[in-house]
């Protein structure tokens, strides 16, 4: 059974999915919400890796997430979860290390069911520029800035 949650962060509403399994998605709506509280455990972990976030810290917890994808997507969802905190790598870089293309990785870069967590917002183009994220560049930006990358 699904629990859902809102989240108030300083770049929008964030709706929380979990189940049983674990954290299965979380991202930007722009719906008018207000923040729901929850007793359900891996929500309430989520709602904390979230608070240490957006303070501008390294969550250090890891959050249990039971995502759903085709294999592929799930390695390059895998492989952002090496990209550390701070730093970027382009489509390029993960295309290399998956034995890939820049575009199919792209593709599965773009169907993270989990932002923020999965970290696809520190992937960036070929010349560094920004591109694509299904919360959109600005925030994309504000994410990148919050962790201290210029780009």
């Amino acid at each position: 059974m699904n629990t859902k949650a809102n989240y108030l962060s300083p770049l929008g509403p964030i709706e929380i999915t979990a189940d049983e399994g674990g954290l299965t998605s979380l991202h930007f709506t722009d719906q008018n919400v207000t923040s729901t509280p929850t007793t359900n455990q891996i929500i309430q972990d989520t709602i904390a890796w979230l608070d240490t976030y957006f303070a501008g810290k390294t969550p250090e917890k890891a959050l249990t997430l039971h995502l759903t994808g085709t294999t592929f997507q799930k390695s390059v969802w895998q492989a952002l979860l090496t990209i550390p905190y701070g730093q970027v790598q382009t489509y390029s870089q993960l295309a290399d290390q998956l034995n890939s293309s820049p575009r199919a990785v792209g593709n599965a870069v773009g169907k993270n069911p989990v932002l923020l967590i999965v970290p696809c917002h520190r992937v960036v183009g070929q010349d560094g520029r920004l591109t694509g994220y299904s919360g959109g560049l600005e925030r994309k930006r504000q994410l990148l800035n919050l962790e201290n990358i210029t780009l």
